[in-house]
């Protein structure tokens, strides 16, 4: 009886070891997916506000020239 159920634990250990490491790759890859989508989001704000600095220093640059005269 006990090489019987000995028998029945082993052949359930393959398929649940491997639930287990496809959880684990699961969860890993959402992870990574919200990370990615965090990272996507930061830049999408840091290249706004780059974009903001630029316009402001072509104004400043604009605005210098003209009281210069030169370019």
């Amino acid at each position: 009886m006990e090489g019987d159920m000995a028998a029945m634990i082993s052949m359930l250990a393959g398929p649940l070891a491997f639930g287990a490491a496809y959880g684990g790759v699961r969860v890993g890859l959402n992870g990574l997916k919200a990370a990615s989508e965090d990272l996507a989001r930061l830049v999408e704000r840091l290249d706004e506000r780059l974009d903001l600095h630029a316009e402001r220093i072509t104004k400043l640059e604009v605005q210098t020239e003209e009281r210069t005269g030169r370019k």
